[in-house]
């Protein structure tokens, strides 16, 4: 199985660096410009299908990328961690590296902890290997589900800090399963 996983392109929060989460922000133009870019790298990949989150900036990312040619299913296992308090806040009022930290799991009052989240993006990931174990799938999501899953393929450092990768709007990660 291929599994490509691309993060959505940019929304207005994306460009003044806050927390987004759920929050269900359209695209900007230059997100729309960063998802064409995307859709020419898959236009002969082959792929089979598209899992992606419901919420508007994912769907529109995977109708450009699939341009009515590919299938596309939607998650809410794909839905980006829940903020809670901290949903629209710029990123530098919380300590990133602490809010991050699988060993820590910070139990907040309502933004969801990362083992909760790490949880619920590895049994979409296991159950789409038995389902399509055979396919092609682009996972469009966000940058928070794209950390988890970087590190459900390459493992937890010692530390706990889920923090030290830096995901960029439309970029794509790759994994032989």
């Amino acid at each position: 199985m291929k599994l490509y996983v691309v993060r959505h392109g940019e929304t207005l929060e994306n460009a003044n660096d806050c927390l987004v989460g759920r929050l269900n922000s359209p695209l900007t133009e230059e997100g729309i410009n960063q998802a064409k870019k995307v859709s020419e790298y898959f236009k002969d990949k082959n792929i089979d299908l598209i899992v992606s989150s419901p919420l508007d900036r994912c769907r529109q990312t995977s109708e450009i990328i699939s341009n009515g040619k590919i299938p596309i299913i939607y998650s809410d296992s794909l839905l980006g961690r829940d903020h809670g308090e901290f949903t629209g806040k710029p990123k530098e009022t919380i300590d990133f590296d602490e809010y991050w930290n699988y060993n820590k799991n910070i139990q907040y009052e309502k933004a969801e902890s990362v083992k909760d989240l790490f949880d619920r993006v590895a049994k979409l990931v296991e159950d789409i290997k038995e389902k399509y174990y055979d396919k092609r799938v682009i996972i469009v999501t966000h940058s928070g589900i794209m950390r988890v899953l970087y590190y459900y393929f390459n493992g937890i450092p010692s530390d706990g800090v889920l923090s030290e990768i830096t995901i960029r709007n439309c970029e794509i990660f790759e994994y032989d399963i």
